[in-house]
């Protein structure tokens, strides 16, 4: 299953630059995992009018029917694709223009909106690309191996039995006995590697690094859905495992403390799991939303700083926002002029415009910079009087 990052908006931005004479549609639902709605198809229903909307939408740009058939056809197979909607989460995010659709099944609450623009509307899934916005769980037993995505509020488990083995035996394909708990007494060092030793060690542990060959396997599989990512990455398993893991991964965002459940069962609790990775994570991302606005406001009115939306936008396009801070708000219309290298905001739609907020985190993110959203994942407001749609610190 494909998680939504920066690549998957540099891929819209990439297709939105290369589509000429076509409109893009962005089409958002809140979703539910089970329930009432999901057995009802609540969730379909939804989806159906929405489509309704944006067909409506279409023929006011004055698209011909077939051609609105033509761009709805990729909706139209999700709306009728009955496993699809038994498989949601808290959102869907739909994209749409001429050849070319991609969906996204989201861990955060969409709001219930369709888009027809020039170009694709991504502001809804900002707080999960912001810097405080989604983090992983992995969770690393020997019988068991899952990855979670998870925000402060939801966490979900991400299939990746396709590409990564699910026990040790599976990775190694071998005959191991024992529990992870047995790795709890003295350890030794072998070839750089800590080896664990006591009572309960088993000698299929101890030959050759067989846990060391473990992470090494789960985490080179693990770069299929990693290799782009930023979040912090939480591990939870036993201290042994956790530990080889840090040490051999190629991800650079592992959260440094591990956390340690003391079950071996096939399935963890996923509440469980959640709030003792919230315990750990959150105070992290709280820290780094906290020392950036610090930063902000330790230069603020020097020059290198900006409140207005359409000086951040033009800056964002030139690649100079190093940190931009956005509060939820309602589209900011406007448009950047290349000519001139600035952008004006107008007091109403008119037809090319953009939401000057959305220019300015999507191309704030595509430049390597760092957004945060505030009203978010219990973070604190941009302002203190809620005043301000953007804050941005510039590079130089």
């Amino acid at each position: 299953m494909a998680l939504i990052n920066k690549n998957d908006i540099e891929k819209l931005l990439n297709v939105q630059s290369n589509t000429q004479n076509a409109l893009f549609i962005s089409l958002y639902i809140p979703t539910h995992r089970a329930g009432h709605e999901t057995l009802n198809g609540q969730d379909q229903t939804l989806f159906k009018n929405k489509l309704k909307e944006t067909r409506s939408l279409l023929a006011r740009h004055d698209v011909p029917e077939a051609e609105i058939t033509e761009y709805l056809r990729p909706a139209e197979d999700l709306l009728n694709d009955g496993g699809f909607w038994r498989h949601q989460a808290e959102g869907l995010a739909l994209f749409i223009t001429k050849g070319f659709s991609a969906h996204y099944t989201l861990p955060i609450t969409m709001p219930e909106v369709v888009y027809v623009l020039d170009q694709f509307y991504l502001t809804p899934v900002l707080p999960i690309l912001s810097q405080n916005g989604r983090f992983f769980i992995l969770s690393l037993y020997r019988e068991k191996v899952a990855f979670y995505e998870a925000t402060i509020d939801k966490i979900r488990q991400v299939d990746i039995s396709s590409f990564v083995p699910e026990t040790m035996t599976q990775a190694l394909k071998f005959d191991v006995k024992g529990n992870d708990q047995d790795f709890t007494h003295s350890t030794t060092t072998v070839n750089g590697s800590n080896i664990v030793h006591g009572p309960g060690s088993t000698k299929g542990d101890e030959e050759h690094e067989r846990v060391r060959e473990f992470v090494l396997e789960i985490d080179n599989s693990m770069q299929q859905l990693l290799h782009n990512a930023h979040e912090p990455l939480v591990l939870a398993g036993v201290d042994h495992y956790c530990s080889l893991y840090k040490q051999h991964s190629k991800y650079k965002n592992i959260v440094p403390q591990n956390i340690n459940i003391n079950e071996n069962a096939d399935v963890v609790n996923m509440s469980a799991l959640h709030e003792k990775a919230l315990a750990v994570v959150k105070p992290l991302m709280q820290q780094a939303h906290t020392d950036s606005l610090t930063r902000y406001q330790n230069v603020a009115g020097t020059g290198v700083t900006s409140e207005d939306v359409a000086t951040v936008a033009a800056e964002a396009v030139h690649g100079r926002v190093d940190t931009l801070f956005i509060t939820p708000s309602q589209p900011v219309w406007g448009k950047y002029d290349a000519k001139s290298a600035t952008a004006e905001i107008h007091n109403e739609y008119k037809r090319g415009d953009d939401d000057l907020i959305n220019l300015a985190a999507i191309k704030t993110l595509s430049q390597g910079g760092k957004v945060f959203v505030s009203s978010y994942n219990g973070l604190s407001e941009v302002s203190p009087d809620g005043q301000g749609a953007v804050k941005a610190l510039f590079r130089y």
